[in-house]
């Protein structure tokens, strides 16, 4: 091994030696993959033994020339051919693989130890490297943002699936309770009604859900609160005229005759629901 190179994949060093080919340390490369993504547990595959006979014989390269181990001194570790190298990585994660490759074809084509041709255009030209590492640096920034756009992406798109699962659950968490404390309301709901008044059983329906539910909607996106077996509008929506209160009477267990208010909606407040519900 000649000239090392260290590159650094999620934090984790990965060094990377060129010579007549290029040799990565894979005990590096399984560090940050845990202890089941060992070097010596993948070589002692079978599929691992005829992928390194047949690159072997198409090489024709002896085995100790394509995996080789060093104890102590200033290189230990698992070492691999690059060919090996790619293959050990699929198999700890496609994503590293991708990264060892792109790594692999930076060192041939920008290494000034690993092409000869590099070599003798920087002899040439001293001016040369600087292009050459000028041009090494912008495709690795490039690719780093990349990286960075597509987690970024990544973690956009969870948050957004959380969070939507948390509305959706809140939702469905107050639709139930409304439902188990609300008995009284729900009669009214269904027998208030007049020619220019809707209840909330009716506007349910013309969107497809039940009462409960358009409750706890509303509820959740801060438009009415439920107090005293009503439901009240906020006050910022108290003065724009889209409900009513109404008074019914009903019959109670021991006989007696009660009253209660309930809240019925306007044609404007009916308008104002179907059009919330629609932006949603």
């Amino acid at each position: 091994m000649n000239n090392a190179q260290v590159f650094q994949y999620n934090g984790n060093p990965v060094t990377f030696q060129t010579g007549d080919a290029t040799m990565v340390n894979a005990t590096q490369m399984a560090k940050p993959f845990g202890d089941s993504k060992r070097a010596k547990n993948w070589l002692v595959l079978n599929q691992t033994s005829e992928f390194l006979d047949v690159l072997s014989k198409g090489r024709n390269l002896p085995l100790v020339d394509l995996v080789q181990v060093t104890k102590g001194g200033s290189n230990p570790g698992t070492w691999m051919h690059e060919d090996v190298a790619i293959e050990f990585a699929r198999w700890l994660s496609p994503q590293f693989a991708i990264w060892c490759n792109d790594r692999i074809k930076e060192l041939i084509k920008y290494g000034i130890t690993a092409t000869p041709q590099t070599i003798d255009n920087i002899l040439a030209d001293p001016g040369n490297a600087i292009k050459v590492l000028t041009a090494l640096q912008a495709e690795r920034k490039r690719n780093q943002r990349l990286e960075e756009e597509n987690k970024g992406y990544h973690a956009e798109h969870m948050r957004l699936l959380k969070e939507k699962f948390h509305h959706e659950q809140t939702i469905d968490k107050q639709a139930a309770k409304i439902k188990e404390q609300k008995p009284k309301v729900e009669y009214a709901e269904n027998v208030l009604s007049s020619a220019d008044t809707y209840t909330t059983t009716q506007i349910a329906k013309e969107l497809g859900m039940s009462a409960q539910k358009l409750n706890a909607t509303l509820f959740h996106l801060g438009i009415q609160f439920f107090q005293g077996g009503q439901w009240f509008m906020y006050a910022k929506y108290q003065d724009k005229g889209y409900t009513k209160s109404k008074t019914y009477t009903y019959q109670k267990k021991d006989g007696r005759v009660g009253t209660m208010l309930a809240t019925v909606w306007t044609e404007a407040g009916r308008m104002f629901i179907h059009n919330l519900i629609k932006k949603m």
